[in-house]
């Protein structure tokens, strides 16, 4: 049982915080948070970086469902998803929670080396 509710949380957490595990996706996260919508132009113009490196970054972004994207003919506006990042706040919470309750079970995996760890 413990099992599943590590697994269930891992399926949650890892690709949030796989997409934010770069910091040009959380400057762009950043950028964006600055605003209610913003064009992939404009975040290329405030983060020196390549428009198609940009482009690659909110993909991955998109595709974590951090960003919204909305195509209005030939601009693209992005902006937040802040309901995934109130998961991304849930997660860590229940991942926090679960870590402490198995530590307080925790057994002693290697006594010699534990002991030696304690003091």
């Amino acid at each position: 049982m413990e099992t599943a509710i590590y697994e269930e949380i891992s399926l949650k957490l890892a690709p949030l915080l796989h997409a934010l595990s770069h910091p040009a996706r959380v400057q762009i996260i950043i950028h964006l948070s600055r605003y209610k919508a913003c064009q992939a132009g404009s975040i290329s113009e405030k983060i020196p970086l390549a428009k198609s490196t940009i482009s690659e970054h909110l993909s991955k972004l998109l595709e974590a469902q951090l960003i919204n994207s909305l195509a209005d003919g030939n601009h693209i506006y992005y902006s937040l998803n802040l309901k995934h990042f109130g998961l991304i706040k849930d997660s860590f919470i229940e991942f926090q929670k679960t870590i402490e309750q198995l530590h307080d079970k925790a057994k002693d995996c290697c006594p010699l080396i534990m002991n030696e760890l304690e003091k």
